[in-house]
């Protein structure tokens, strides 16, 4: 899809991966989009994050030198989300710290769990409670970015499926891990938004997780003191598809204060160009929930 010499759908989407390395590039095509400020993952992500060892601290320090770079002359347009060594949390406080000092990184990102060769572990494992203690200290939220992979997904014998049940599998994990796992009862000020998986997404397993804590509260839920939904509701934020068919079911049951618009530029999967023009032609919401879903709930979760 990304191979100029296949003309997938036109060649468009392999065009416009110039943006991925060219930030003028780029610039140009957010001031299409209309988007003032973009938040940038590597598409890779699991590359980095989940590298055993030493060298897992060093592949996410290079990176991040690296993206630093690329944003640093975009005046604030463009901004780096840190990655972190997950398979070596020794190092992900140093990282974060420096990230944040040094390069001024605003945001980083989460895990969903990991899983390598020698490392198999969800992300409310005590290992990684000194890396939510600095980002809560630091005042960082963490940005949760699924990817297309994991045990179960990878036994499929194409990307579509893959691509279809890795989203939302991977997202369902962390959030799993940060509620019932009790990372939220314990480091109260942590902030998380999940992405790609839709708004409506994140109903479900509130419903779910309230539904069984009910049954299970009394000796079977010791990590935490309160319904799931109610960490979910003050701990999370989501994202958003312009064309979300069951967006305002989404903004009824979760909060209309907590959803946020992910352009996923440049991939093949995005709605570029007309992520933005596509919610703002919504007539199901309301002219104040489209600004808080493009502008107001980003500043809340990022704090700026």
């Amino acid at each position: 899809m990304y191979d100029p010499d296949l003309n997938w759908q036109g060649g468009e989407v392999a065009a416009r991966q110039q943006g991925g390395t060219d930030m003028a590039f780029r610039l140009r095509d957010n001031e299409r989009e209309g988007i003032d400020v973009q938040y940038m993952f590597p598409t890779l992500i699991m590359l980095p994050c989940s590298t055993d060892g030493p060298l897992g601290a060093a592949l996410c320090h290079a990176y991040n030198t690296w993206t630093h770079g690329l944003a640093k002359d975009s005046g604030g347009k463009l901004r780096p989300v840190a990655v972190l060594p997950w398979a070596y949390p020794e190092g992900m406080v140093a990282e974060l710290e420096r990230c944040v000092g040094e390069l001024g990184f605003t945001a980083a990102h989460a895990m969903p769990y990991i899983s390598t060769a020698t490392t198999q572990r969800t992300i409310d494992n005590a290992v990684y409670e000194p890396f939510y203690a600095a980002a809560e200290r630091l005042n960082v939220p963490l940005m949760l970015h699924p990817n297309s992979q994991g045990e179960l997904i990878n036994l499929y014998d194409n990307f579509y499926a893959m691509h279809v049940l890795g989203r939302p599998f991977n997202c369902t994990a962390g959030l799993i891990a940060l509620t019932i796992g009790g990372i939220f009862e314990r480091f109260p000020g942590l902030r998380v938004a999940f992405f790609e998986c839709s708004a409506e997404w994140v109903l479900y397993w509130m419903h779910r997780m309230d539904d069984d804590y009910r049954k299970m509260k009394h000796g079977m839920a010791p990590k935490i003191t309160r319904t799931p939904s109610e960490y979910v509701k003050k701990h999370c934020w989501v994202t958003c598809e312009s064309d979300e068919r069951d967006l305002k079911h989404a903004i009824d049951g979760f909060s209309e204060n907590r959803i946020l618009l992910a352009s996923d530029y440049p991939h093949f999967d995005s709605e570029y160009p007309g992520t933005v023009r596509e919610l703002k032609e919504r007539a199901d919401i309301t002219n104040l929930q489209k600004e808080k879903i493009m502008t107001l709930n980003a500043l809340e979760f990022l704090q700026l």
